[in-house]
C-alpha cells in the first residue's frame, strides 16, 4: 500500500483502535526521533494495537487501547425556544458520529501535528496531519488557534513520563522546563461564578469575591478531589488549557460561570489561604503545583 493509499484510507476509515495514556485519559504522545513529528497511534486492528501498547508498556509506558467506532445517535426534537426540527409522524434520522474522524480533527487542538497510522497487514507510516485533514477542516480549525496548545503538549509529555517506571532523571528534568516555560508564556483558563460584590466598578472582578473550582481530597463541598495529592489538609485549584475540560468540570453550573484568563502568577494573589496547590486540567493532565512555589519557579524561569 502507498503512503497515498494510507492517507486515504485513513481519511475515510470508520473504526480503529487509538493508544491513550492510563495517566492522562488523552491520545498516547510520543515524539517522532526521524522528523521530530509529535505523533499520535492510530491501528485498523485491535491485534495491532494491543501488540503496540504491550511494548510500550514493557519500556515502562502504562498505555491503554481505545475502540474508536460510527456510532448512532437520535438528533434533537424540539428545542424550548427554537424551532421544531422532526415534525409529528415523520421518520427520526439518525445522526451517525465518526469517532475516527473526530480525533483526527482534535489531535491538532492539543498539539499534535502527525499519527502513525498502521493498516491491517501493511506496515506502519508516520502521517503529518497536514496531509491527512481535509483544507476546509484545516482552515477551520486554524480560525481560533489556542494559544494554551504549547502547555498542553508539553503538559501530556511531562504528565506521561513523570509516571513512568525506569525514567531518567535528565529527561524529567527536560519535561519539566519545557512545561513550565509554555505555562509562563500563557494565561490559563479559569471558571468563575461571580459573589455579589465581584464586579468592580471598572468591570473588572475581585476573584477574592468569586466561587472558585477547589478541589480537596475528601471532595468538599461537592468538589471531585482525586486530582490532589493524596495527603491531609490538600486543597487545590483548578486550572484549565481548553473550553472542552472546563465545559466537562462545570457541567452541572454552565448557565452561572464566567470563564476569565489568568496567569498563573497571578494564582497566589486571589487564592484561599487554605489552599495549598493549583493542578492544570485536573481531569486529563492533573499536573499539580505547590502555591508556596510558584514566585519561585517564575524566578528561575527568568533567570533572576
Amino acid at each position: 500500500m502507498t503512503r497515498e493509499e494510507k492517507i486515504e484510507k485513513l481519511r475515510n476509515m470508520t473504526h480503529g483502535f487509538v493508544l491513550h495514556s492510563l495517566f492522562t485519559r488523552m491520545p498516547f504522545a510520543e515524539c517522532e526521533q526521524g522528523s521530530y513529528y509529535d505523533q499520535a497511534f492510530l491501528f485498523e486492528t485491535r491485534e495491532d494495537a494491543e501488540e503496540a501498547a504491550k511494548r510500550l508498556c514493557a519500556n515502562g509506558d502504562m498505555v491503554g487501547v481505545t475502540e474508536l467506532k460510527t456510532v448512532e445517535m437520535d438528533p434533537p426534537g424540539e428545542e424550548p425556544t427554537g424551532p421544531r426540527l422532526v415534525k409529528p409522524g415523520e421518520p427520526i434520522r439518525k445522526l451517525m458520529r465518526n469517532q475516527v474522524r473526530e480525533h483526527l480533527m482534535r489531535f491538532p487542538t492539543i498539539g499534535l501535528n502527525a499519527v502513525f497510522f498502521k493498516p491491517d497487514g501493511e506496515r506502519g507510516e508516520v502521517l503529518p496531519l497536514d496531509d491527512v485533514l481535509p483544507d476546509p477542516v484545516k482552515e477551520e480549525l486554524s480560525k481560533e488557534p489556542n494559544p494554551r496548545t504549547g502547555v498542553q503538549l508539553t503538559g501530556m509529555y511531562f504528565a506521561q513520563y513523570i509516571r513512568k517506571q525506569n525514567k531518567d532523571p535528565r529527561r524529567v528534568k527536560e519535561y519539566y522546563e519545557e512545561f513550565y516555560a509554555n505555562l509562563a508564556r500563557v494565561k490559563m483558563l479559569l471558571p468563575i461564578i461571580p459573589g455579589g460584590e465581584a464586579v468592580q466598578e471598572n468591570g473588572s472582578i475581585n476573584l477574592t469575591r468569586c466561587q472558585l473550582p477547589i478541589f480537596s481530597p475528601k471532595g468538599k463541598d461537592g468538589q471531585q478531589g482525586e486530582a490532589a495529592p493524596e495527603i491531609e489538609q490538600v486543597h487545590a485549584l483548578a486550572l484549565f488549557t481548553n473550553m472542552d475540560e472546563v465545559i466537562m468540570h462545570s457541567r452541572d453550573h454552565l448557565s452561572e460561570i464566567k470563564v476569565v484568563e489568568v496567569g498563573l502568577d497571578e494564582v497566589p494573589k486571589f487564592v484561599p489561604e487554605q489552599v495549598n496547590y493549583c493542578v492544570i486540567d485536573p481531569l486529563t493532565l492533573s499536573i499539580t503545583i505547590k502555591i508556596e512555589d510558584i514566585l519561585k519557579i517564575w524566578k528561575d524561569l527568568k533567570g533572576e
